[in-house]
Order: C-alpha cells, then structure tokens, then sequence
C-alpha cells in the first residue's frame, strides 16, 4: 500500500491571543453586573417613588393624554430581572467571541456548507461551550488536531451531492466534467430554493476545495463571473465563462455545466477523496451464512475479513458512556472480545454474538460471569428489545454495515443508546442506500452539543490491525 498523501489545505491559521479574548470577555461581564446593580437600585428606587407619592395624592390620578392609564403606569416600573438580562448578554457576548474565534482561525473555510450551518445553529443556540481560557485553548487544541479531517470530510460532502451519473464508474473519483442540476430558475437566473439553491452552494463548496489545495483564498469568483456574463439576458445560446480553475456553461435547462481546467489540481481532489474514503473492507458473511460455513475445511471456510477493533477506538467509542453495574449491553458483532472486555471490567452485563465458532469460543473462554456468548448469524438472531445499549463494529463492506445497525436498533429498549463504529462513507457516500440509511438515522439522533450524530475518530485508526480505512462513531438514541 502507497502511502497517504499530506494535505495542507485544512491547516487552521495560528489564533490571536486568547489570553487577552479571555480577559476582556470578564471585564466585560464583571461591568455588566455593576451596570446591572446599578439599574436595579434605580428599579427599586423608582418604585419606592411611587409609594411615597401615594401620601401625597391620596390615590387621584390625572391624565394629561390619553395614552395614559393604569397600565401604561405600571409599566413604568416593571420588576427588572437582572439574572434574565445578564444571562441575555452572556450568551450574545459568548457567540461573538466563538464569531470571532471562527473567523481568525479561518475554520469555516475548511468547513462545507452543511458544518457552516451546523455551527452557525450551535452559536445561535447558545449550544456552545463558554468561551473561558480552558475551553477555547481545548476547543483549539481539538480542532487543530482534527482540522485535516475537517477538510476532508468536507471535501467529500461538496462532491457527495453531485448526481452519480456524472461521476466516474468509481463512486468516489471525480472526472474532468460535473453537472450541476436546476441551479438556474425559468427566466435563467440563479434559484435560491430547493434543488437549485442546493446545487448553486454545492457549486461554492466545490470552488472553495480548489482554492483551498491550490493555497488560495479565492472564493465566488465562479458565481461572480456567471453572474455577469448573464446580465445580457436569457437568449437561446448558452453562456460560457473561465475563471481560474474552471470552464463553466450554463443551458436553458437550467443546468451547469463545469469542466477542471487543471488537471493537477483535479488529482489533488481525487486523491483527498481516496484518502477520506479509504481502503474497502471486504465482509464474508451474508444473511443466510450459517457459523458451520466457517468452520475450517469446509468449502466456504474462511476469516470473515477479520479486523480486531483496536484498544484506542474501543476507548473513543466508550468514550463519555456511563456504564452503571448491571447495565444490559449487546455487542451483535463480537470477534475476540475487544468491545466486550472493557464492558465487563465497567461492571456491565453483556451479550455477545459472533459469527465464526472459533472466535465464539475464545469468547466463551472469558468464563465471566455476566457474559453470554452466541455462535450465529446475527442478521438471523430475532430482535428482543430489552437492551440499554448496543456496541458495535459491524462489517463493513459496500452498505453491508447498515443492515446490521438497522438490526441492532431494534435490540434496544426504549430510552437505549447504540454506538457503532463505521466506514467514513457511511456519513457522506452518495448512494441511495447511502442517503435512505442517513435519512432514518437523523430521526434518531441525540440532542446536545457534546452529543453529535457522526463523531469522526483519529485518522487511520485502524492502522495498527493492518487497515488505513478512516472511520467515524454513529449514536442512535431509541424513544
């Protein structure tokens, strides 16, 4: 196997000084509660006014416009809430700071557009980390360790959303020429809604990789100059435009097409994406396989492809899990045990189901008490949902992964989670078993900015059993 290529582009930009964001951010706060002592004490003061003016009018009134009256009067001195206010501030001073914090690090410039929004809805949301000292320097610290993998993956998005037949035969290579389809409305402008406004940001993403492997910062050239070129009106002969790296041509159709003008940028693309998607692991048993199918001299004997799931990975997918003593665990794909071991040892009481008899029985030599082993097909095994979680690293060949999620959801009891290790491909791949898998997945998703659908884990972890296939961690959680 050749080695990976090294992308720069995803590099985030060295941050300003923290210290100082992190020291104003409390100033700001410590003046916000004196401005909101203050106004209090003016409240309370206004309000004791009144009161006193009441030894004074003996309870008449006067009206000098008609505006007034016993509710405009009372509004005149609400109970201020100063908690309400100061909780108000912090989060609009909080999401300025992480603004500012994006921006100057150049983060959303390695991102595509669906991590844009995501983070966009986090800091609107207030679902964000305060921005003290320590977190920014572990938020910087996280992403600047997973920043290629930010760029890759966002790589993979741009391109995921073009339509496969324009594709090359391999469903993760982009040829010389895409299309993109309805980004131009009936009177041949661009659509900002739907499939269109889709495809025309879609379109950005795409200039936004090429810039970004070429060092650049070039961005909406592409749209700029289609947009010029199209002042002129809607005639019958389409519109053709270059930029830097592209040949665009625009049809009544309302299609774009766009051609690579630089073949070495072209195979930069291409190699980012072999490099996110990784080597296939192939999968050896089907749905109807039997475990005697794989017991050694018979004619389907074989190893099943097998690939222990290293001690690291096995550490980020337990990662933040609260495994309470007799918590009931199923692991559906249990190999040697590298899932079920550490399970034990956190006091859980698990049910494991492998395949291949030999690996069934090195289970069973575990001899724990609060381990059950099963030698079977587990696409086989009938679903008894009484299960608080499901842990698992499936096979995973094509979209094979997805019947064994599908599956495994149905092992779990109400309120239980599933964790599950996959192929990169299962969070971005194009396909329409690919797009049907997410589009169930989302409906199950759990909620809270530490608790993400897909969480990408370290690049190559896989690399000490022999694999460089990147992988991510899809939790599910069962109402």
């Amino acid at each position: 196997m050749t080695d990976r290529p090294t992308f720069t582009a995803g590099a985030l930009v060295a941050p300003l000084n923290i210290t100082s964001i992190s020291a104003a951010r409390d100033a700001a706060l410590t003046q916000m509660q004196q401005a909101i002592a203050v106004l209090g004490d003016g409240y309370d003061r206004a309000r004791a006014a009144a009161e006193t003016a009441k030894g004074a009018t003996a309870g008449h009134s006067c009206y000098l416009h008609q505006a007034d009256n016993d509710a405009s009067k009372a509004a005149l001195f609400p109970r201020f809430d100063g908690q309400a206010v100061l909780a108000r501030y912090k989060r609009s001073l909080d999401a300025a700071i992480w603004q500012r914090i994006v921006e100057e690090t150049r983060l959303k410039e390695i991102m595509d557009r669906t991590e844009r929004e995501r983070l966009d809805d986090q800091m609107r949301t207030s679902d964000m980390p305060e921005p003290t000292l320590d977190n920014i320097r572990a938020t910087l610290e996280r992403l600047t360790g997973e920043a290629e993998q930010i760029f890759m993956r966002g790589v993979a998005r741009a391109f995921a959303e073009l339509d496969p037949a324009f594709k090359s035969h391999d469903a993760f290579k982009i040829g010389k020429r895409m299309i993109f389809t309805l980004v131009f409305d009936d009177g041949g402008y661009w659509s900002y809604s739907g499939r269109g406004e889709q495809m025309r940001r879609t379109l950005a993403d795409v200039e936004r990789v090429f810039s970004q492997l070429d060092g650049q910062r070039r961005y909406g050239d592409l749209e700029t100059a289609i947009t010029t070129a199209r002042r002129g009106g809607w005639g019958a002969r389409q519109t053709e435009v270059e930029t830097a790296y592209f040949t665009a041509r625009c049809f009544k159709n309302g299609n774009l097409h766009l051609w690579i003008r630089d073949a070495a940028l072209l195979d930069k693309v291409n190699r980012v994406l072999a490099a996110w998607y990784g080597d296939v692991l192939p999968d050896a048993a089907g749905a109807r396989d039997q475990p005697d199918d794989f017991r050694p001299g018979t004619a389907l004997a074989k190893d099943l492809a097998f690939y222990p799931t290293p001690a690291g990975v096995v550490e980020e997918l337990l990662t933040d899990l609260r495994i309470s003593p007799g918590i009931r665990v199923l692991e559906p794909s249990a190999g040697v045990g590298a899932i079920v071991r550490p399970l034990l040892r956190m006091g859980a009481r698990v049910d494991a189901i492998e395949v291949h008899p030999d690996r069934a029985e090195a289970l069973r030599g575990l001899a724990h008490p609060a381990l059950s082993v099963q030698c079977a097909n587990f696409l086989k095994v009938a679903p008894a949902p009484v299960y608080d979680m499901v842990l698992m690293n499936p096979p995973f060949s094509g979209t094979h992964w997805a019947d064994h999620i599908r599956h495994a959801f149905d092992f779990l009891a109400p309120g239980g989670e599933l964790r599950a290790i996959l192929p990169a491909s299962a969070e971005v791949g194009s396909t329409a078993r690919h797009e049907t898998f997410r589009r169930w997945a989302e409906q199950h998703a759990p909620s809270g900015w530490r608790r993400s659908l897909w969480r990408d884990l370290p690049a190559e972890s896989f690399a000490s059993v022999g694999v460089r296939i990147n992988t991510v961690v899809l939790t599910l959680r069962k109402c």
